[in-house]
Order: C-alpha cells, then sequence, then structure tokens
C-alpha cells in the first residue's frame, strides 16, 4: 500500500526538477540574537533569488496599527523594546543596502503573530524568516514562542532561524 509522496515516487512516479521560487520574504525582528541570525539568513535567500524583503517589528503594546515611520524616533525614545526593534529594522536596511537588495521596512503594533502572518498576506510572501531562542520547559511556558505560533498559524512556508 502506498501512502505518501515520496514513497510514490520511489516507486517509479516520474521525478520532477526541484525547483522553488521565492520573490518576497518577510523577516521578522526584535534586535535580539536569534532574529539577527535570522537577518543573515533572509540576506543569503534574497541574493540567491533575487527576492525582496519586508522587515517587520510587531510591538506588542497598543492596537493593530502600522507606525508611520515620521513616529519611531520618538517611540524610541521612550521605549527600550522599541529602540531594540528599530536596531533591527536598520540592520536589515544596511545588509540591503550593502548587497544591494529591495528592503521595505515596518513598525507594527499588536499581536506580533497576526501582524506577521497578515504582512505575509498582504504583501504575497513566498517565507517568512524569524528567529527562535530556543527557550525550553516552564521559560517557553511563560514566555511563549512567536517563532512556534507563526509555524502553526502561516499557510507558506517559515523558516526558523535558532540563536547561537
Amino acid at each position: 500500500m502506498v501512502s505518501g509522496l515520496a514513497e510514490q515516487l520511489l516507486r517509479g512516479y516520474q521525478l520532477e526538477v526541484a525547483s522553488i521560487s521565492i520573490n518576497r520574504i518577510i523577516l521578522a525582528v526584535d534586535g535580539s540574537a536569534p532574529a539577527v541570525e535570522a537577518t543573515k539568513y533572509a540576506v543569503v535567500l534574497a541574493r540567491c533569488h533575487g527576492a525582496k524583503i519586508t522587515a517587520v517589528f510587531v510591538d506588542s503594546d497598543g492596537e493593530e496599527a502600522v507606525v508611520p515611520e515620521d513616529q519611531w524616533e520618538y517611540l524610541a525614545k521612550k521605549s527600550k523594546r522599541i529602540r531594540y526593534g528599530l536596531a533591527g529594522l536598520e540592520l536589515v536596511q544596511r545588509y540591503g543596502k550593502a548587497y544591494c537588495l529591495d528592503v521595505k521596512q515596518l513598525l507594527l503594533r499588536g499581536n506580533p503573530v497576526k501582524q506577521i502572518v497578515d504582512t505575509a498576506e498582504k504583501e504575497e510572501a513566498d517565507l517568512i524568516v524569524v528567529g527562535d531562542t530556543g527557550l525550553t520547559g516552564i521559560k517557553r511556558i511563560a514566555l511563549g514562542s512567536v517563532a512556534e505560533a507563526v509555524v502553526e498559524a502561516s499557510e507558506i512556508p517559515v523558516l526558523v532561524v535558532k540563536g547561537r
């Protein structure tokens, strides 16, 4: 009894040439070490595929919204978390300039998982890239995992990059 595609392919079905098209990448950043590692992967993939990157930082305080760029500096003065997130966005922008990549930056408010997945849908992304702290046990339960929740909520592939 044949139960899986791989088994069917091994039983003599014609193999298709592997082809993956990545034109738009959503990259979730927050200034953390895992997010920096995720940024490196997103940049390499964008360079290899000629893809555009939309870098997203989501501030979980406040109503769901897109924060206009002219408010970023003011918000950074009020919140360390936003300052770190903006540093993550700036890092992606610098990589973009260095490697001639098309990079769009967004500072959003609301539920991080919902905002990341919704942005991927709006931008018609082919891939979401997120960093994961690799927490386990009580810490993971207490803090939750945005990366894990994005994997569960997304209908497109998600690359989770573990922090070092």
